[in-house]
């Protein structure tokens, strides 16, 4: 189905009616002020004569700042600002830029510049974890010292903005600084050898950039254990600015959202603290152009009869606000309105600041219900309605946005609305509740940014600013009936994206898997439809992690991705940045379906899909998950999804077959020979990247390749003399040439018998449960590939996997006789693990993705528990491979070698020996005699109670091993729970069977 690409929506109106009606008189505007001619300037106000009133700058430290206007132009300053990047600021200042100074003039008139105040946010607003020592999702920047600046200005016709760089860095040419969104095309020039001048037209709905200077560019790694700026090998996330700068140019302000009298009663707030709003008799609060402050113990419950808060340019507002619940249920306001371009921070509240304990950081997982949102509402069964514009929310805390009750029936316009800051994790953007739209909008956040949860929303023009926690778009966690929306011009500006694993929470587009158990798969419902959502012109700046991954918990149909450009692919391994789609199913067993894009058209379409310069096509060479379009949809959903682009290859595909591969094979060899036919004169064989032509000769060919990875990718793609391709991919393991094998029974993953999993969803039923080991000599290296019954996950994205924890142990031939385990000579295993074995090892190999640098991390051991080697882990689907250089194991004959192999439940410092999670008794795990959070993540079934201190287990002679590979032994009676102590068996591998 090929469809014409609509025009882009970014372009930038230089002219429109209010446009040049604003360029005449700027306040003329904005409506004026209830008790003046005009709105009146700070210094020009008068005390009005109903209740409240507006303080002059005489008034004190919070008093109002400067305001500097023109014809065309309107900034304003505090005189409290303050330059601190680091420390904490007073109650009663406001931290401004010690990086950045912005000035702004008409462009017709450049020498008449006035400075616009220029804003500062810093992680954690310099005071560090407040009340906690956990993660909090703002280590990287804050370790980073990553900061934010913004300016934020009023102009009604062309404007010139000068940036200057306060650094001391400097810049010989304006091509050293970038303007994003780069689709402006921002006309830039040089000043001097700090600044820069940027044309900025007039616009209706304003425009939000950044400013990069190069000399703050960074680029951010990951490792195995998070990011880093240290590049020491590690993978390439992004480049973003360290000290990154924002300039939001506004529209002059639309009269409807600036209060009058005849909008009702006001109250002026008086600037200073604030601590009494709970009682307004008003039904408008007014914050004038000052500083104003809740501090960290209190947010105002705004009673029923506020409907309007108004925060003029210049307000800055250290708070939030909660909107009372509607008393009946059908009553409440039906006109709420949050206005104006003045600042909300969140900076005196600590994260997740808990309302319920003294605004104390909540230790609970939950913080849904009690802890401070920025702008909090309460909806009822009438029809309400929510204007949001202008305003700019500082570091919330945790979501900066909900509504509880009736979602219904609360409908929002949004516009200019700013969030910066966005620290924390759970700082999320907005949800838009049905028949709603958004306009004109920037959010730096670290979570969900567009939450697209209801029917009949409409997103445009949101420039997106990405911390690492969280996708762009989300529409899933739980299953709904969505129907109905449109989403155009969304441009993700940077973004840190990343995750150790194929997280089901991140990409661009994601439709998450349900939140209560991220890991499940039967949580979907078969009744509820997700249709007819349609996103346009999305565009990645620098690189990005993935794409999209779709876990479909509702029906889906008529999903359109029309427009979508991704710059680059970041530096983590392809199968970190495939796209999924799968489809769920009920805890029945009963999928979900997905509409049938092949034939009906009403299923998933990408339509001009763009990796770098290249157009991603389903008919083509380009798509799959290690090709650049990073596609791995399942195989069911084959029909139900449909990649086209502008000007992609016409006509037939060539015939093609091929032999000599099989899908998923796991080969005895490096070495393959392919043969096929084909009716195509030009035949290209990929394997893991590289590409070689084949020679086609009466209508065949034959090819021979070399695989050179554990996993291999290989594509053999025809091409007709149009360009059209018909291709064949496989993906195939080589590990070397095998040693031997071990076998185990499947659903032996519970110990004695009587171990039990965590009820935590990551712990998926046979993660745990061995299936058999192999060892592979491949040149150099000693590949040991053990298997167990289920795909091996990673929840927590940690290297290759999160919660195995894997033991190989070796013994020198001879030694492993096979004797009775009552009578050998016992040796224990490594510390934690509760276990021995029937007599002395050589060498202990450890498996682990989440404890490198600890004293019994991944890696090779020798009989004296010194680490003599490296582990390299690598998992493939349900198979864990364990590679070690070949020379650490001396001339230890790996083909007669006895092994002893045991799977343990991995665990951090600090709450295990070892890093071997113990297994506790079944009265812990049911919560009878420990605290009932033990079950989530914590085996039960064997005899120990936990503690507090090492060892953290009562009773250390149950084996915390879940499972074990035990030969012709009986497992059951091996790990019984009445022996004085556990002793694994030694077992000997089967030698390959010839040919």
């Amino acid at each position: 189905m090929q469809q014409q690409r609509p025009a882009p929506a970014r372009a930038v109106l230089k002219a429109c009616a209010l446009a040049l009606a604003c360029a005449m008189a700027l306040t003329g505007c904005m409506k004026p002020h209830p008790h003046a001619g005009g709105r009146p300037t700070p210094a020009a106000s008068a005390t009005p004569a109903d209740s409240g009133s507006i303080i002059t700058p005489a008034d004190g430290a919070s008093a109002a700042p400067v305001d500097a206007r023109t014809e065309a132009v309107r900034t304003w300053s505090h005189a409290n600002g303050v330059k601190n990047a680091e420390g904490v600021v007073a109650a009663d200042e406001v931290r401004q830029s010690p990086y950045y100074t912005v000035r702004v003039a008409p462009a017709s008139n450049p020498q008449d510049a006035q400075e616009s105040f220029t804003y500062l946010s810093i992680p954690r607003n310099g005071e560090g974890k407040r009340g906690y020592t956990g993660p909090d999702g703002a280590e990287f920047a804050a370790d980073a010292g990553a900061s934010m600046s913004w300016s934020t200005f009023e102009y009604a016709a062309d404007v010139v903005v000068d940036v200057t760089l306060n650094t001391g860095a400097t810049i010989a040419s304006a091509d050293e600084v970038t303007i994003r969104p780069t689709s402006l095309n921002l006309d830039k020039t040089l000043v001097d050898d700090h600044t820069v001048r940027v044309t900025v037209p007039a616009s209706a709905e304003g425009l939000r950039f950044s400013v990069d200077f190069d000399p703050e560019l960074m680029t951010v790694y990951a490792d195995s254990s998070g990011l880093t700026t240290q590049a020491d090998g590690n993978a390439v996330i992004e480049t973003e600015p360290r000290n990154s700068l924002v300039v939001f140019a506004q529209p002059p302000a639309p009269a409807d959202t600036v209060p009058t009298a005849a909008d009702g009663t006001i109250e002026y707030v008086e600037p200073g603290e604030i601590k009494d709003l709970d009682s307004t008799t008003a039904e408008i609060l007014y914050f004038g152009p000052g500083t104003y402050w809740m501090g960290a113990s209190y947010r105002a419950m705004l009673p029923e009869n506020v409907r309007w808060v108004y925060l003029a340019p210049g307000a800055f507002v250290k708070g939030a606000f909660r909107f009372t619940d509607p008393t009946d249920a059908d009553g409440g306001q039906t006109d709420y309105r949050v206005t104006g371009y003045g600042v909300l921070s969140g900076e005196q509240y600590p994260y997740e600041s808990d309302t319920a304990n003294n605004y104390l950081h909540k230790e609970a997982d939950n913080c849904h219900a009690t802890c401070v949102k920025m702008l909090q509402f309460g909806s009822s069964d009438a029809e309400q309605r929510l204007r949001l514009q202008g305003v700019t929310v500082k570091e919330p805390p945790y979501h900066s946005f909900v509504v509880y009750g009736n979602e219904d029936a609360f409908h929002m316009d949004v516009s200019n609305y700013q969030q910066v800051g966005g620290w924390y994790w759970q700082t999320d953007g907005i949800e838009l509740y049905s028949g709603s739209t958004m306009r004109n909008t920037f959010f730096h956040a670290n979570d969900d940014v567009l939450k697209l949860y209801h029917s009949q929303v409409s997103v445009r023009d949101t420039v997106v600013w990405k911390n690492e926690n969280g996708p762009v778009i989300q529409w899933g966690w739980s299953p709904l009936n969505i129907d109905g929306v449109e989403v155009d011009s969304t441009e993700i500006i940077h973004n840190r994206m990343y995750s150790g694993s194929v997280g089901n929470n991140t990409c661009v587009f994601n439709s998450s898997s349900h939140w209560k158990a991220p890991s499940a798969t039967n949580t979907a419902d078969p009744t509820k439809t997700v249709r007819n959502l349609r996103f346009t012109n999305t565009t990645v700046e620098g690189s990005v992690n993935c794409a999209m991954r779709i876990y479909a918990l509702s029906n889906t149909e008529n999903v359109e991705i029309d427009g979508f450009h991704i710059d680059a692919w970041g530096g983590q391994d392809p199968y970190l940045q495939q796209s999924v789609l799968k489809l769920l199913t009920n805890a029945d067993g009963e999928k979900v379906t997905l509409g049938n894009e092949v034939t009906d058209h009403n299923g998933l379409y990408l339509h001009n899909y763009t990796v770098g310069d290249e157009a991603i096509i389903k008919a083509g060479d380009n798509w799959a998950s290690y090709e650049t379009g990073r596609l791995n949809f399942d195989a069911e959903a084959w029909d139900g999804w449909n990649a086209e682009a502008d000007g992609q290859p016409q006509g037939p595909a060539p015939a093609l077959t091929v032999s000599g591969l099989q899908d998923g094979a796991t080969l005895a060899s490096r070495q393959v020979q392919l043969t096929g036919t084909t009716d195509a004169a030009r035949v290209v064989v990929t394997v893991n990247g590289q590409s070689q032509d084949v020679p086609v000769a009466g209508d065949a060919f034959d090819a021979t390749v070399e695989l050179t990875g554990i996993t291999n990718t290989v594509r053999v793609a025809a091409y007709s003399d149009a360009g059209v391709a018909s291709v064949e991919r496989y993906v195939v393991q080589a590990f070397g040439d095998a040693v031997g094998s071990l076998t185990d029974p499947q659903g032996d993953d519970d110990g004695p018998g009587s171990y039990t999993y965590p009820t935590d969803s990551a712990f998926a039923p046979g993660g745990f449960d061995l299936t058999g080991m192999g060892v592979y000599r491949d040149g150099d290296t000693v590949r040991f590939v053990t298997s167990v019954a289920s795909e091996v996950t990673n929840p927590w994205s940690a290297n290759g996997m999160s919660i195995q924890r894997l033991n190989l142990y070796l013994r020198a031939a001879g030694a492993a006789d096979g004797a009775d385990t009552e009578d050998a000579e016992v040796t224990p295993l490594l510390p934690g693990t509760n276990t021995f074995a029937a007599g002395a090892w050589d060498f202990a190999i450890v498996g682990d993705g989440r404890n490198e640098g600890a004293a019994y991390g991944p890696g090779v051991y020798d009989a004296d528990g010194n680490r003599v080697g490296q582990v390299a882990l690598t998992v493939v689907g349900n198979r864990i491979v364990l590679s070690v250089d070949a020379s650490v194991l001396g001339d230890l004959d790996l083909a007669e070698a006895g092994y002893q192999v045991s799977m343990y439940s991995s665990s951090e410092d600090g709450e295990a020996v070892g890093n071997v999670r113990p297994v506790y008794s079944p009265e812990c795990f049911s919560g009878q005699t420990c605290e009932d959070w033990v079950a989530q993540y914590r085996f039960g079934g064997g005899k120990g109670e936990l503690t507090g201190q090492s060892p953290y287990d009562t009773d250390l002679t149950d084996s915390n091993a879940i499972d074990m590979i035990t030969g012709q032994a009986d497992q059951a009676e091996v790990m019984d729970l009445s022996r004085a102590r556990i002793v694994a068996p030694y077992v000997t591998l089967v030698a390959p069977r010839a040919g």
